[in-house]
């Protein structure tokens, strides 16, 4: 009788296992699709765009200062290289690449100051600060879902981006992308050295004519350019 009750025991265990290895085989299947499909839908958002332009606010958190620094303003962005950060917080901060140069003018810091480099085509100051994660990923990235959410009042798909190269200026990246609209709704990076990066995009807007001032960068009088 016990022999009996143990080989039925060890039945169920074994179609328990069983049952358990199709739901996690059927629920990867799932999470890579859904992967899959936010992937293929936020580059085809990418790719369609003309411009775009949006709130943004940005949270930088260093583990080796042991705080976070807060900041928000306006992003424009013109494929593929005219973009520009314009801080409303702090007031004056701006990072504008004309399409020649990246010029970076953080008055709040470093006031009198201007620096002036060639246009990077990857990290946080890069007209490509979305395409880099949306244009072709794949190829760039192994990634991975997280789960679902909501973002500024979209339902997002939540995926996780590690770089194939060990030179990416990232070693982590999280792109949350709306369901509804393929459209990059939060963006988080981990740099080298431990510095994490979150921008929210909002009032997202896509296609408008975006002045030409706000993708150029007039040097202000008494301002000293340096270049490394």
């Amino acid at each position: 009788m016990r022999f009996g009750q143990k080989a039925h025991r060890d039945i169920r265990l074994d179609e328990f296992l069983a049952a358990l290895i199709l739901v996690l085989c059927f629920t990867g299947t799932l999470q890579a699709q859904t992967t899959m499909t936010a992937l293929s839908r936020a580059e085809a958002a990418y790719r369609g765009m003309q411009t775009l332009q949006a709130d943004f606010s940005q949270t930088l958190d260093n583990p080796m200062m042991g705080g976070s620094v807060g900041s928000r303003g306006t992003l424009y962005l013109e494929p593929p290289s005219q973009f520009a950060m314009r801080f409303t917080d702090p007031a004056g901060d701006r990072i504008v690449s004309d399409g020649t140069w990246l010029w970076l003018h953080l008055p709040s810091s470093v006031p009198n100051q201007v620096i002036r480099q060639p246009i990077p085509t990857r990290g946080a100051a890069s007209p490509n600060l979305l395409a880099q994660f949306v244009d072709r990923p794949l190829e760039h990235y192994m990634a991975s879902y997280i789960g679902s959410e909501t973002v500024a009042g979209d339902i997002v798909d939540v995926l996780r981006l590690i770089p194939r190269r060990t030179d990416d200026p990232f070693t982590e990246a999280q792109v949350a992308i709306a369901r509804t609209t393929g459209l990059v709704r939060r963006l988080m990076v981990v740099e080298p050295a431990g510095q994490r990066r979150t921008i929210v995009f909002d009032r997202i807007q896509v296609d408008i004519e975006i002045p030409d001032a706000e993708l150029e960068f007039v040097v202000p009088a008494g301002t000293r350019v340096v270049v490394p």
